[in-house]
């Protein structure tokens, strides 16, 4: 069988995770908010952003398959948007973009080193929110606030999209619901390995 073909369990991981970092990512949207409102920092959520990328990263290192990070990115934005996004519809461009930099950053790296895959493939994704809003919105001036905003998103995305997700992908191995080669187990692959 093709390696890019998805069988059912792979869609099944995609929604199943795209979905529930859909809710997480719309309740953050607002979190996000709350904090920019309380600091005063205008994108002062972006420390947060990591969070919102981190199902992405963790559907390619599960899936393990090219197309599920643009397909979950867009499952993932299509269902915030239905559920009422902070952003309304620019969250659909945004789930597009982080799907795609997610792609371009992880499988370059992915059989040299797959932490830093995963630590790319965040920090890439991360930064697709602060590159939607600047080209259509064209909220900030000044490149410098743009850089340094676009700076705190990757080192966001880096951590809790790559280095997270890299705990998270090692103890699902360890669990046994996870291969070594990062496709999710099913009935049909037998019974756990015994401890």
């Amino acid at each position: 069988m093709r390696k890019h073909y998805f069988k059912t369990r792979d869609l099944v991981t995609i929604a199943i995770l795209g979905c529930l970092g859909a809710v997480m990512s719309t309740y953050l949207g607002y979190i996000g908010q709350m904090i920019g409102t309380m600091t005063g920092i205008p994108y002062g959520s972006q420390v947060l952003t990591g969070l919102h990328v981190f199902w992405l990263v963790l559907i390619l290192a599960v899936v393990d398959k090219k197309g599920a990070g643009l397909l979950g990115g867009c499952l993932n934005n299509i269902v915030q948007f239905l559920m009422g996004s902070h952003i309304g519809i620019w969250v659909l461009p945004v789930g597009v973009l982080q799907g795609l930099l997610a792609e371009i950053g992880y499988w370059p790296l992915k059989r040299l080193n797959r932490t830093a895959a995963m630590m790319l493939a965040g920090g890439l994704s991360a930064i697709a929110h602060i590159v939607v809003m600047q080209v259509v919105v064209m909220r900030i001036n000044s490149a410098v606030i743009v850089l340094s905003l676009g700076g705190i998103a990757f080192v966001s995305g880096v951590c809790w999209g790559g280095l997270f997700t890299r705990f998270v992908v090692s103890l699902l191995q360890k669990i046994g619901l996870v291969r070594r080669s990062g496709a999710v187990m099913s009935l049909e692959d037998g019974p756990l390995p015994a401890k």
